[in-house]
């Protein structure tokens, strides 16, 4: 038999020998993501003089969600190898920080998201499980993400790849 006890957040839970006697569960049996698909054939992509340069990387593993549980050395063991992908992926596309913005300016950046599948997302999920990349774009550009001023676009069309582009600050966006 279980016993009970308050914990403190206005529901019972087990006592600490009955959590001892819990077998452990394995890990979550959640599926790969697919490789990114070509974007070649998107109209909605900013062109033109006012790109200034554009990686594409894959969109963010699903233990980076905000809305993730778990362990926090959960989130810390896909959170590394990512930053690290976006940042060898920023310096293998040459992402350099903008002559306009100077050594402490402002660096207008377009984020698009293009989820894995047809899921109904959370748009400011989305953008929170992407933090990890925008640290490794920003590692590889050798500048802070906080002087990034994103526009952050979420499609519906599956394509599993998050396209960075960096733009002038004047660029009208649609």
């Amino acid at each position: 038999m279980t016993k009970l006890i308050f914990n403190g957040w206005g529901r019972a839970g087990k006592s600490c020998a009955a959590l001892k006697s819990t077998p452990k569960r394995s890990g979550s049996n959640a599926k790969p993501r697919p490789d990114p698909l070509p974007i070649d054939d998107i109209a909605s992509l900013p062109s033109g003089p006012d790109i200034l340069g554009r990686v594409i990387v894959p969109f963010p593993p699903a233990a980076l969600s905000p809305n993730a549980r778990g362990h926090w050395s959960k989130k810390a063991r896909a959170a590394k190898p990512y930053r690290y992908w976006c940042m060898v992926m920023a310096l293998k596309a040459r992402l350099k920080v903008p002559a306009y913005a100077g050594t402490d300016g402002k660096i207008a950046v377009r984020l698009d998201f293009f989820p894995p599948d047809r899921t109904s997302r959370d748009d400011d999920n989305v953008y929170g499980s992407f933090k990890a990349g925008r640290d490794g774009i920003a590692d590889a550009m050798k500048c802070d993400d906080g002087r990034f001023q994103t526009t952050n676009v979420l499609h519906d069309e599956p394509r599993s790849c998050v396209v960075v582009t960096l733009i002038a600050p004047d660029c009208e966006l649609v």
